[in-house]
Protein backbone atom coordinates (compact mmCIF):
# COMPACT_ATOMS: atom_id res chain seq x y z
CA UNK A 1 0.00 0.00 0.00
CA UNK A 2 2.85 2.22 1.10
CA UNK A 3 4.37 1.92 -2.46
CA UNK A 4 1.29 2.09 -4.11
CA UNK A 5 0.50 5.95 -2.01
CA UNK A 6 3.85 7.08 -2.69
CA UNK A 7 2.82 6.33 -6.52
CA UNK A 8 0.09 7.82 -6.99
CA UNK A 9 1.48 11.15 -5.46
CA UNK A 10 4.40 10.82 -8.30
CA UNK A 11 2.28 10.22 -10.96
CA UNK A 12 -0.44 13.26 -9.78
CA UNK A 13 2.69 15.42 -9.30
CA UNK A 14 4.32 14.86 -12.56
CA UNK A 15 1.33 14.25 -14.91
CA UNK A 16 -1.42 15.75 -13.68
CA UNK A 17 -3.62 15.80 -16.58
CA UNK A 18 -2.99 12.51 -17.19
CA UNK A 19 -3.18 10.99 -13.48
CA UNK A 20 -7.13 11.44 -13.06
CA UNK A 21 -7.66 9.56 -16.06
CA UNK A 22 -5.73 6.44 -14.58
CA UNK A 23 -6.63 6.50 -11.49
CA UNK A 24 -10.42 5.94 -12.26
CA UNK A 25 -9.42 3.43 -14.67
CA UNK A 26 -7.55 1.71 -11.62
CA UNK A 27 -10.41 2.62 -9.32
CA UNK A 28 -13.05 0.46 -12.19
CA UNK A 29 -10.15 -2.11 -12.18
CA UNK A 30 -10.48 -3.03 -8.51
CA UNK A 31 -14.09 -2.53 -8.58
CA UNK A 32 -14.40 -5.62 -10.80
CA UNK A 33 -14.33 -8.94 -9.03
CA UNK A 34 -12.19 -10.76 -11.39
CA UNK A 35 -9.58 -8.25 -11.89
CA UNK A 36 -9.50 -7.40 -8.78
CA UNK A 37 -8.56 -11.08 -7.92
CA UNK A 38 -5.91 -10.85 -10.50
CA UNK A 39 -4.28 -7.28 -8.34
CA UNK A 40 -4.18 -9.18 -5.58
CA UNK A 41 -2.61 -12.09 -6.82
CA UNK A 42 0.17 -9.55 -8.33
CA UNK A 43 0.64 -8.23 -4.90
CA UNK A 44 1.07 -12.08 -3.41
CA UNK A 45 3.76 -12.37 -6.11
CA UNK A 46 5.93 -9.87 -4.61
CA UNK A 47 7.83 -12.22 -2.86
CA UNK A 48 8.00 -15.44 -5.51
CA UNK A 49 10.93 -16.75 -6.41
CA UNK A 50 11.24 -14.72 -9.84
CA UNK A 51 11.79 -18.15 -11.73
CA UNK A 52 8.30 -19.82 -9.64
CA UNK A 53 6.36 -21.05 -12.64
CA UNK A 54 3.25 -19.03 -10.72
CA UNK A 55 4.43 -15.54 -12.73
CA UNK A 56 3.85 -17.14 -15.89
CA UNK A 57 0.55 -18.12 -14.97
CA UNK A 58 0.08 -14.80 -13.51
CA UNK A 59 1.60 -13.09 -16.37
CA UNK A 60 -1.22 -14.57 -19.03
CA UNK A 61 -3.85 -13.80 -16.90
CA UNK A 62 -2.83 -10.04 -16.61
CA UNK A 63 -1.94 -10.13 -20.65
CA UNK A 64 -5.68 -11.86 -21.00
CA UNK A 65 -7.75 -9.37 -19.05
CA UNK A 66 -5.56 -6.64 -20.61
CA UNK A 67 -6.56 -7.19 -24.18
CA UNK A 68 -10.08 -8.02 -22.73
CA UNK A 69 -10.70 -5.14 -21.09
CA UNK A 70 -8.71 -2.54 -23.83
CA UNK A 71 -8.26 -4.72 -27.21
CA UNK A 72 -5.14 -3.83 -28.99
CA UNK A 73 -5.17 -0.14 -28.43
CA UNK A 74 -3.05 2.54 -26.00
CA UNK A 75 -4.14 2.09 -22.33
CA UNK A 76 -6.01 4.77 -21.10
CA UNK A 77 -3.79 8.02 -20.12
CA UNK A 78 -0.47 5.57 -21.49
CA UNK A 79 -0.47 6.78 -25.09
CA UNK A 80 2.73 6.09 -27.00
CA UNK A 81 4.61 9.48 -25.71
CA UNK A 82 3.56 8.97 -21.86
CA UNK A 83 6.08 8.47 -19.51
CA UNK A 84 3.39 7.01 -17.03
CA UNK A 85 4.01 3.10 -17.47
CA UNK A 86 8.40 3.56 -17.13
CA UNK A 87 7.76 5.77 -14.05
CA UNK A 88 5.51 3.44 -12.54
CA UNK A 89 7.09 0.27 -13.49
CA UNK A 90 10.84 1.41 -12.34
CA UNK A 91 9.63 1.52 -8.64
CA UNK A 92 7.69 -1.79 -8.62
CA UNK A 93 10.13 -3.83 -10.80
CA UNK A 94 13.07 -2.39 -8.37
CA UNK A 95 10.77 -3.54 -5.03
CA UNK A 96 11.14 -7.23 -6.74
CA UNK A 97 12.74 -9.44 -9.09
CA UNK A 98 9.51 -11.19 -9.11
CA UNK A 99 7.65 -8.47 -10.40
CA UNK A 100 10.22 -7.36 -12.72
CA UNK A 101 9.65 -11.12 -14.58
CA UNK A 102 6.69 -10.64 -14.48
CA UNK A 103 6.43 -6.69 -16.15
CA UNK A 104 8.94 -8.48 -18.74
CA UNK A 105 6.81 -11.67 -19.69
CA UNK A 106 4.04 -8.99 -19.78
CA UNK A 107 5.81 -6.57 -21.95
CA UNK A 108 6.65 -9.37 -24.40
CA UNK A 109 3.41 -10.96 -24.44
CA UNK A 110 1.45 -7.66 -25.25
CA UNK A 111 4.87 -6.71 -27.96
CA UNK A 112 5.35 -3.73 -25.89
Amino acid sequence: MALQHDLWILVFATHPDTAITVFRDQAQIVAEPRLREIALDYDRAHDLDPGDRRIDALARRIVDATRDRYGTGDLPGYGAASAIPALIQGAVNASSPAWHRLDTLIRQQLGV
